[in-house]
């Protein structure tokens, strides 16, 4: 089995279990591959376990992201992986550019983007080591430490006990795996002219942005937070909020002046149906 030669000549993509489940992402995978200049090293199928999946992301083996680290263990121990190990020039940058494309093509929330490849230095070492030697081999992987550098959970939710937020996650993809995503969705809005809607491109960690939705609004469940946040990501948007204009534009200008990406719109009838 080959090594790493030098820093930077090998990394990582992992066709995860959604993208590993379609024929489409996969031939498009290989498509892009033999464009790529980049040399197949090691391929092999895998069934990922909760502690690879830590391995894989350890900023979410910590306490900052609970939420995050549950719906991803969920999603990359559903079901078979690809694991595929590459070699050549400027190897992490065409990575990514793969990694990109296939998202653009299939993928709809960080839950279901099909690939995943490391880009960040700390993670692309760890990441070679653990693909291309210690899951094939069986040899030890110590994970290393990686505190994430985004700010995490906060407020309302982090006051909750960890078990009760992990157990509204696994409700919330019990849900959407086995009947779709749409109806994981919270009820939507039945009264009021206007929405706040909440836009996908949250530049927080997922964690500390359903935090400040739940701090926002106080009414909504833990299990309506995740699901109005992810909804946001699947469908393009999501009402987080019903009432007159004035209503929806305070909570869109508050959310708005923390980072989150928000707009006020005119709901239509079949929108609060």
């Amino acid at each position: 089995m080959s090594h790493p030669a030098a820093p930077g000549e090998l990394s990582v993509l992992v066709v995860k279990p959604d993208g590993y489940r379609c024929p489409q992402v996969r031939e498009y995978v290989d498509e892009l591959l033999g464009a790529s200049r980049l040399t197949v090293e090691l391929r092999y199928e895998v069934c990922l376990e909760d502690e690879d999946v830590m391995d894989t992301w350890p900023k979410f083996a910590g306490p900052k992201y609970p939420i995050t680290a549950e719906l991803l263990r969920l999603y990359l121990t559903s079901g078979p992986c690809e694991v595929i190990v590459v070699r050549g020039p400027d190897v992490v940058r065409r990575c990514a550019h793969l990694r990109g494309e296939v998202r653009a093509r299939f993928g709809t929330s960080a839950f279901a983007n099909c690939v995943h490849t490391p880009t960040e230095p700390q993670e692309i070492g760890p990441n070679v080591e653990k693909y291309l030697v210690s899951l094939p081999t069986g040899q030890p992987f110590t994970r290393h430490r990686d505190e994430g550098v985004t700010e995490g959970i906060s407020g309302r939710l982090a006051a909750l006990p960890r078990s009760a937020l992990l157990a509204e996650a696994r409700a919330f993809w019990k849900t959407a795996q086995k009947e779709g995503w749409r109806a994981a969705w919270r009820p939507r809005p039945v009264s009021g002219g206007f929405g706040a809607c909440l836009l996908p491109g949250d530049p927080h960690s997922v964690d500390h942005g359903m935090s400040l939705i739940a701090d926002a609004l106080p009414g909504l469940t833990v299990r309506e937070v995740i699901s109005a946040y992810v909804e946001a990501e699947v469908e393009g948007w999501s009402c987080l909020l019903s009432g007159t204009g004035s209503q929806a534009r305070e909570l869109a200008r508050l959310l708005a002046a923390q980072g989150l990406y928000t707009e006020v719109r005119a709901l239509t009838p079949a929108r609060q149906t």
